[in-house]
């Protein structure tokens, strides 16, 4: 019996998908900017060429984009039709600076969007600034108060989050292709 028999159906658990990113750089644009692909499989990897990371403007070339330089990545799934990764840049920078209630959770979307940006683009992350990332991440996972994070409960200020994040950037947009 095959194991796509409708009696063993697949383990959800070890799908593999393409799954749309959308990054928001603006704060005045309620659209992203930019949109990525991220194969989601035992580890997530974005869409590369020539080991840059892929980003483009029209999320309607997602399929395409996958058929000519992901297909050595086989997976399950596409799933492209709306973002399911956000790394809303703009807003996350606005939470980290002036505190709030993040209620879509966008700065520990951000951060983890963005480590493994990092991660994928072999950029050597300091030790400082990874761990006041993880720390952020750690702490919204559970709580949307980012004031009280900076205020109250957090290692780190404000000033150092901010920078983190912006670094995490500037080393992404080094190492990004825009098709």
């Amino acid at each position: 019996m095959s194991a796509e028999h409708p009696t063993n159906p697949r383990d959800p658990a070890t799908e593999t998908y393409w799954r749309l990113l959308a990054v928001g750089l603006d704060p005045d644009k309620s659209e992203p900017d930019l949109y990525g692909l991220i194969y989601e499989g035992e580890s997530d990897v974005p869409l590369m060429v020539d080991g840059r990371i892929v980003f483009f403007t029209d999320p309607k070339r997602a399929h395409e984009l996958i058929e000519r330089y992901g297909a050595a990545l086989v997976a399950d799934k596409i799933d492209v039709a709306k973002p399911f990764f956000w790394c809303d840049v703009a807003q996350a920078l606005h939470f980290l600076s002036a505190g709030g209630i993040d209620t879509t959770a966008s700065v520990v979307d951000a951060v983890n969007v963005l480590l493994g940006l990092v991660k994928a683009c072999g950029t050597k992350l300091v030790d400082r600034r990874r761990r006041a990332l993880y720390a952020i991440a750690d702490y919204c996972t559970f709580n949307r108060d980012i004031t009280k994070y900076l205020e109250e409960e957090g290692d780190y200020s404000s000033r150092e989050l901010v920078d983190a994040v912006l670094w995490c950037v500037g080393a992404v947009v080094m190492k990004a292709r825009i098709l």
